[in-house]
């Protein structure tokens, strides 16, 4: 498909004022202004595939991969954690006289075998198993971020897309009818009422709308591979990338009638928004926000450890039990020669903690330490979700309140603007330039409606990642 160029609205048109389609209403049979699906019953239902490539994603995605391995690599750790050690088991010769190596001229000399066993004091294991839990819940935390981000990551690259398509259906669709409008200025040129000048900016507005198209279409490349790249395989290629119709009819309502205004004073916000109020958003954060729970789960890890060093100087026990054989004879009574018993031998050792106060307090001390980082830490990342769930829901807020000034105002006058000047260039009353400008100003909203579509659809799914949950009502 032969097509010659358009961007977005914020960056592109400032730039490229899209002229074509302009006059192709004039010399189109009917003057039918060409009009974008602006509504969910417009709009194909894709989120179908939006969710079978989310699901994808996950199945595929490397990172989230290694995050759920070291989440079950640690899941496997939390039972050897609070299992006391191993006993030993001990072997050996004692006392063998090193003049001839005999087992049986010295009264003490024997063949041993042992078993010793330690126990840690009462609650070490309990924490140390408690440690492991914390330390698995924080990782499968992790995970589930990695999970949020991949979603969000995904999602954002195909709404982008979604908005590249449909500006570039306007591109195609005005680059078909530029040839148009260019015969037509050049005829009326040559006729008399026009001029070179009207044929020359024609051509100059129809070169600019080659230069936007192309740089959407690498644009759409680039997003493609980040899909690629996310999945670790061959991009896909979506073919009919869409906002999803729920999305769409949660951003706008489809009957413009119902769309209102929290007041009539400048700069007010659409009614009716699909969201929870803010508040209600906010305390979902506190609650589900991946970085907060790491770090909720960091910080009871800290207190564990804590209290696991605040037990260290508390003894472990170690128990030995020895069976001595001895071999050779000793005087019984009567100097009656008879076989020397054998020996056993039962001993309980406990370490004496001289350094309490260089070594286990220190690390009560860093435990400590460690705490008040943690919990401060803690207060600056909630007030930090806290200004960013703000932040997109004031984004979300102004898109849909965007979305609903097209829809209600802007589009629709601008269509009139444009039918109006059409109207005027074909009888004569108006000039090329009238038609070019109003064209411009419909492209620019169109186009605008679409970014602000895609806005508010990026602002959801960045929400659903902050708050760990679905946001729309």
């Amino acid at each position: 498909m032969k097509i010659r160029t358009l961007r977005c609205a914020s960056s592109f048109l400032p730039r490229c004022r899209l002229t074509t389609s302009i006059i192709a209403c004039a010399f189109a049979a009917g003057s039918t202004l060409v009009a974008f699906p602006l509504h969910a019953q417009d709009i194909p239902p894709e989120s179908a595939g939006l969710d079978r490539l989310v699901a994808r994603t996950i199945a595929a995605n490397p990172d989230f991969a290694a995050a759920r391995s070291r989440a079950l690599a640690m899941r496997a750790r939390i039972a050897p954690a609070g299992a006391r050690p191993d006993p030993m088991l001990m072997a050996g010769i004692i006392n063998v006289p090193i003049n001839n190596f005999s087992f049986s001229d010295d009264d003490m000399t024997m063949k041993m075998i042992g078993l010793s066993q330690t126990i840690p004091y009462p609650g070490k294991l309990r924490l140390a198993r408690t440690i492991a839990e914390l330390q698995a819940a924080e990782t499968a935390v992790v995970a589930d971020s990695i999970r949020l981000a991949v979603v969000r990551g995904v999602k954002n690259a195909y709404y982008e897309i979604a908005y590249i398509d449909a500006a570039l259906e306007i591109a195609s669709r005005t680059d078909t009818l530029a040839g148009t409008v260019i015969k037509a200025a050049s005829l009326r040129y040559s006729a008399g009422p026009g001029n070179q000048q009207d044929v020359l900016r024609a051509n100059i507005e129809a070169s600019r709308l080659n230069v936007g198209a192309n740089e959407l279409i690498e644009r759409r490349r680039a997003l493609t591979e980040k899909i690629g790249a996310l999945i670790a395989d061959v991009p896909p290629s979506l073919t009919n990338a869409a906002i999803p119709a729920r999305l769409v009819r949660a951003a706008v309502d489809s009957n413009v009638s119902a769309i209102s205004f929290s007041s009539r004073t400048l700069g007010s916000s659409a009614t009716a928004g699909p969201l929870f109020p803010l508040a209600d958003l906010q305390a979902f954060a506190m609650t589900a926000n991946p970085q907060i729970r790491r770090n909720y789960a960091a910080n009871a890890i800290v207190a564990a450890r804590m209290e696991l060093a605040q037990r260290q100087h508390l003894p472990d026990f170690d128990f030995s039990l020895q069976y001595g054989q001895r071999s050779g004879t000793m005087r019984g009574a009567g100097d009656r020669p008879v076989g020397r018993p054998d020996m056993v031998s039962f001993v309980v050792s406990v370490p004496v903690p001289l350094q309490r106060a260089s070594k286990q307090g220190a690390l009560v001390a860093a435990a400590r330490a460690d705490i008040a980082t943690g919990e401060s830490e803690q207060r600056a990342t909630e007030a930090l979700v806290r200004s960013e769930v703000a932040r997109v829901y004031s984004d979300v807020t102004r898109a849909r309140t965007q979305l609903a000034l097209y829809v209600k105002a802007l589009l629709p006058q601008a269509r009139a603007s444009l039918a109006s000047a059409v109207s005027g260039y074909r009888s004569g009353t108006s000039d090329l330039s009238s038609v070019l400008d109003s064209q411009r100003t419909l492209l620019d909203m169109e186009v605008g409606y679409h970014r602000s579509m895609t806005d508010f659809a990026q602002g959801i799914a960045e929400l659903d990642a902050m708050t760990g949950q679905e946001t729309l009502r």
